[in-house]
């Protein structure tokens, strides 16, 4: 697919024995909003990880933004790519995590300024500026001055979105985002995707919100042990799946 802004091809990831990825074969559109599902210890956020270079894969062979992720070509050889040149790649990609990971030593603007001035060497007023607009963007304006240890866990995860997003990212991964958070500080984090998701903002979101990815998804994936079961429109899937797994699944989230 030439529009395709990730592809896997056969990928496959090993810790030690234990085998995480089998043969995942997967391209996502640019503008697409992908919701990956599946019980805990399927796969899916090993998968981000290896979209993102948090992980290596160990078989078959990934692209981003039309570059191979982890290695560079030269004639019919294969050649790992340096630490620096695996965070150029990675600034194509934005991620946000279960648990929020903010400097908590930096205000919520500061957060989100960090990475526009030390690694796009971006000016700081022009860079205090994007931030402020970001903030505002997930409803965070008044709470620039405010420590991490100020914040709920919803407005941690929407600074953690607002900072992602300063690095101007042409993907953004989501892994369970509200998994952390107490169940009436879910929605605010989902609007804030939502709001993503209808700006066009290509989006790959494992989660466990059926109502979301029935709601933003143009497409849905289920995983389990490792392995892409089945695949299609989240109507499809999430009311009529072809896989006896993943009605099991569908039917135990819901219960």
């Amino acid at each position: 697919m030439s529009d395709a802004i990730v592809r896997a091809v056969a990928v496959a990831k090993h810790f030690g024995q234990f085998q995480a990825l089998h043969d995942i074969n997967l391209d996502v559109s640019r503008g697409e909003v992908l919701c990956i599902i599946g019980p805990s210890g399927s796969g899916k956020s090993t998968l981000l990880r290896c979209i993102n270079q948090l992980e290596k894969v160990t078989g078959g062979a990934l692209w981003v933004d039309g570059e191979l992720v982890g290695y560079r070509r030269e004639g019919d050889r294969l050649y790992e790519l340096t630490e620096s040149q695996i965070a150029r790649q990675r600034r194509t990609t934005g991620m946000v995590f279960q648990r929020f990971n903010l400097f908590p030593h930096m205000t919520a603007l500061e957060n989100v300024i960090e990475g526009p001035i030390q690694v796009l060497k971006r000016p700081k007023a022009e860079a205090i500026a994007e931030a402020k607009t970001l903030l505002a963007r997930v409803g965070l304006e008044h709470k620039s001055a405010a420590f991490p240890v100020e914040l709920s866990g919803g407005q941690q995860q929407r600074v953690a979105i607002a900072r992602a997003l300063a690095m101007c990212p042409k993907l953004m991964l989501f892994d369970e985002p509200t998994s952390a958070l107490d169940p009436e500080l879910v929605g605010e984090v989902l609007a804030v995707m939502r709001d993503l998701a209808r700006s066009g903002m290509t989006m790959i979101v494992v989660t466990h919100e059926l109502g979301f990815a029935r709601e933003v998804a143009s497409r849905v994936v289920f995983m389990d042990q490792g392995r892409i079961v089945e695949t299609g429109p989240p109507a499809e899937i999430l009311s009529r799946p072809g896989h006896p797994r993943t009605a099991e699944f569908i039917a135990a989230v819901l219960s």
